[in-house]
């Protein structure tokens, strides 16, 4: 059975403006003198009359009541209206008005549908005289026997005639009973007379509805003649014109040229003029050599723009119920003031900010209403943007088959969020998303993707409530399974199989470590989320925020994973330390690799003390640039800059696979000088080959022209902004063989590298050498070393045990050597005494002073 039209089931709720009557009768003989030509005119005048047409008999019920004053419009033209003697109230037949006023609603819902069947089937146009498109409409040619539906009806029609035609009315538009609702309201319309069409203009119309193309002029008498013209046949062969303004003006042909037509017309080929050259080959070379583009650090583009239907849009929807005032004032206090600096905000060190832990956690168990706005608009944006930055930069390393082989397999990728509330399951998302779009490219935007199965750490119901709105097939933990304290294998206490345990492909821990105070429990909260991974490929992402403690607390969780878990050449066993003598002391670690950002799997060279270090000035950490929400932009108050620049600490680990051994990658003093030498030579950049995109250059490691291996895992990473300078690039790389050195690629080293490194950014791996290297000094503190207080507060102390100050000093110095001291030149008369020595004696003043208390703290430090 055929479904009726939107129109037809919207017609209950219908607009006031879209109600006019279509069609009247007003007995004139003239022919009309607009016609429309066109077929697709035709149509939609005719869809338009019946869909109006439907909609006319049902709104009386949907008009509202108004009243309007007079209209007023240009000078009368025509005659006033004189109304008649009033007829009678009563109409003989309106005792039949329930049986017609029906029928005419089934008779207009059966005809729009008639119509939209023949428009179908491209029978409307020929056979529209089928249906009653131009006859005038059935409620106004039986009110004029039986009455209006009611008297709602009445005044719907009255309004729709001001409205349409304002005081100029149409003779014989309006009934006797209309027309005395009309003067009661607006006062008395003016009727609109016709004047009669002279003969020559109806001839004339005639023949142009015979013959539309004649040429007319002016005979000067008042009159109009016909000029004959010749037609121009059109020729079907030739392609239609088209002008170009930025052609310019047509090239004569040479001798030169015209003998390369012919050889070209001989070859087969087609002789390209100079001005299109670059049009046939836009770039040919790719503005960035493909290993420099595989090495980048970035998304693309590298600004993330918070989706709107699956991020920014919910969001928005929650807190419209709650005051913007309210939110605001719980997010500043919430995280330390206006700027929110504890969020994942990372403020200057010129600001002297505690680093502190966020304040909001997704595993804590109590959390206001407020509190889960808070979390949504305060912590989200910069959590989705962290964390996609990161799992793009996963995505490249591992490869495209990597995530194709979580989509293809059964039941999807498993991933767990356990700390972002959510925000990196939308991530995760939008990266798998993509994944797929490139795979099959013409999906049906309506068709679902295979998205897997997700878990979110959750403790509190205001966090989890929010949460849900906008991630659909999700499981929420109130609490991580803790997986250390139980039992692997069966023991002699209990010979029973251990408990089946819960296995995720990929973990995105964000924020959850410096929560942890104490080292031993951030080490038991890597060693559970390790493992939770899957131990035939797992990924685990974890991530804090970028300033020193946050990157001590990943720095010593990648520490704590290479030293017990993490198998690499060199070192395959760890000393555990075990209660009974019988046992082996030497466990075997796993497979398993470190993806990013670190290029080698030694000792961190800005992590040679565990723990907190003062003083620490270098740190490893990188940036993402997102532009901030609405909601965001009220909280902080900005007005005009609405982008932030969120910075982090962060390191993704692979469990049970180690790409050094599959695909041969070498790292250490090797890869590092291999890297200085550089690789720009394995790709010919003058080969006549399309632009590789980015997504294919980072989709799968590059195998050299000449055969020799490649992989980015090989390469240095820069680990600050490059310098830039005036001829040449200064790179700050950590190496393969896990040092910090500083590159300088010059304009004379290499054209191709030079141009690359000017587009280099913070973050990036590199791949085209440089021409001079060295060790980079490192500012990274001392565990046991001093703090700015520390300092102050020693200094402080000093001055108070020496009794410093010139007035002590005047006092104890004897009146002689002052003398000497503030002996001022005497000034003559006209003669001008330099500033300087003028105020010599306050200089000498000071320097002995600072070497009275010199020789003083010596004294001291001797006893």
């Amino acid at each position: 059975m055929l479904s009726r039209s939107p129109a037809l089931r919207a017609r209950r709720s219908c607009s006031h403006d879209l109600l006019r009557t279509v069609v009247y009768n007003s007995g004139r003989t003239a022919s009309q003198q607009l016609r429309c030509g066109a077929a697709n005119c035709t149509a939609r005048r005719l869809k338009s009359s019946l869909s109006r047409r439907a909609l006319h008999s049902t709104s009386h019920a949907l008009l509202p009541r108004q009243t309007s004053g007079n209209g007023t419009g240009q000078s009368p033209v025509g005659r006033r209206h004189v109304a008649s003697k009033t007829p009678s109230d009563i109409h003989p037949y309106a005792d039949r008005k329930d049986a017609i006023y029906p029928l005419i609603d089934k008779i207009n819902e059966t005809e729009l549908e008639l119509a939209e069947l023949m428009e179908d089937l491209g029978l409307l146009e020929e056979y529209q005289g089928a249906l009653n498109l131009e006859g005038p409409e059935l409620d106004h040619v039986f009110s004029q026997t039986i009455g209006h539906r009611d008297e709602q009806a009445l005044e719907s029609r009255v309004r729709t005639a001001r409205q349409e035609f304002g005081e100029y009315l149409p003779a014989g538009y309006l009934n006797e009973t209309e027309l005395r609702l009309y003067t009661r309201l607006y006062g008395e319309p003016i009727i609109k007379v016709d004047e009669p069409q002279s003969e020559v203009e109806a001839d004339l119309a005639e023949e142009e509805d015979r013959d539309p193309d004649r040429l007319f002029q002016e005979d000067g008498q008042g009159g109009w003649k016909e000029i004959e013209f010749e037609r121009a046949e059109a020729e079907d062969d030739g392609p239609p014109l088209v002008y170009d303004m930025e052609v310019g003006p047509p090239v004569e042909e040479t001798a030169a040229m015209r003998r390369t037509r012919e050889v070209a017309e001989q070859l087969g080929g087609e002789l390209m003029l100079e001005q299109f050259e670059d049009e046939a080959v836009p770039d040919a070379t790719p503005r960035l050599h493909p290993l420099t583009s595989e090495g980048k650090f970035s998304t693309d583009p590298s600004t993330v723009f918070l989706p709107k239907d699956t991020v920014t849009g919910p969001i928005s929807v929650i807190l419209s119920q709650y005051s913007n005032r309210h939110i605001a004032d719980v997010a500043h206090k919430t995280f330390g003031g206006r700027l929110l600096p504890h969020s994942t905000t990372t403020p200057p060190p010129r600001a002297q900010v505690p680093q502190l832990p966020i304040p909001l956690e997704a595993s804590q168990r109590h959390m206001s209403q407020m509190e889960g706005n808070v979390y949504m608009a305060a912590l989200y944006p910069g959590m989705y943007a962290s964390a996609l930055s990161v799992l793009v930069e996963v995505r490249k390393r591992l490869g495209t088959d990597w995530i194709r082989q979580l989509i293809a397999q059964e039941g999807g990728p498993n991933v767990l969020d356990a700390g972002a509330g959510g925000a990196g399951i939308l991530a995760w998302r939008d990266v798998l998303r993509a994944e797929w779009e490139a795979m099959v490219p013409d999906h049906p935007e309506t068709d679902p993707i295979p998205l897997g199965r997700s878990m979110v750490v959750t403790a509190s119901e205001a966090l989890r409530n929010r949460a849900s709105v906008m991630l659909d097939n999700t499981t929420f933990l109130p609490r991580l399974p803790d997986y250390v304290h139980i039992r692997e294998k069966p023991t002699l206490d209990d010979e029973r199989a251990p408990p089946q345990r819960k296995q995720f492909d990929v973990i995105i821990a964000p924020h959850t470590l410096l929560g942890l105070e104490e080292e031993y429990m951030r080490k038991e909260h890597v060693e559970n989320l390790w493992s939770l991974l899957n131990p035939n490929g797992g990924v685990l992402i974890l991530l804090e925020k970028g300033h020193q403690k946050g990157f001590e607390a990943i720095a010593g969780a990648r520490e704590m994973l290479l030293k017990r878990y993490i198998s690499s050449p060199g070192s395959t066993q760890y000393e555990g330390l075990l209660e009974s003598s019988n046992e082996s002391q030497h466990i075997d670690k796993e497979e398993g690799m470190i993806i990013a950002p670190c290029t080698n799997h030694a000792k961190c060279p800005m992590y040679t003390v565990a723990g907190h270090a003062k003083g620490r000035r270098d740190f490893c950490h990188f940036e993402q640039r997102y532009i901030r929400p609405a909601f965001l932009q009220r909280i902080l108050g900005a007005k005009d800059r609405n982008h932030e620049d969120v910075k982090f600490s962060y390191i993704a680990v692979q469990r049970g696979v180690d790409l050094r051994k599959q695909m041969n990658i070498v790292q250490g003093p090797e890869a590092a000088e291999a890297a200085f030498a550089g690789y720009e030579h394995l790709h010919d950049m003058d080969a006549e080959a399309p632009e590789v995109s980015d997504d294919a250059a980072t989709s799968e490691p590059s195998v050299a022209q000449n055969g020799q291996d490649f992989h980015p895992l090989s390469l240095p990473r820069a680990v600050y902004t490059p310098m830039k300078r005036r001829g040449h690039v200064i790179f700050d790389f950590c190496t393969p063989a896990g040092k910090i050195e500083r590159w300088t690629v010059p304009r004379s080293y290499s054209k191709q590298a030079y141009k690359d490194a000017r587009k280099a950014r913070w973050g990036d791996l590199w791949a085209l050498g440089a021409k001079t290297r060295i060790p980079r000094s490192l500012r990274i503190g001392e565990k046991h070393g001093e703090g700015k207080k520390e300092r102050l507060a020693k200094r402080a102390a000093s001055k108070a045990a020496l009794g410093e100050g010139e007035d002590g000093l005047l006092e104890t110095t004897s009146s002689d050597n002052w003398d000497v001291l503030l002996a001022t030149p005497a000034r003559k008369k006209g003669q001008t005494i330099p500033s300087w020595k003028k105020h010599q004696d306050k200089k000498k003043i000071r320097q002995a002073s600072k070497k009275q208390s010199t020789a003083k703290l010596t004294d001291i430090d001797l006893d």
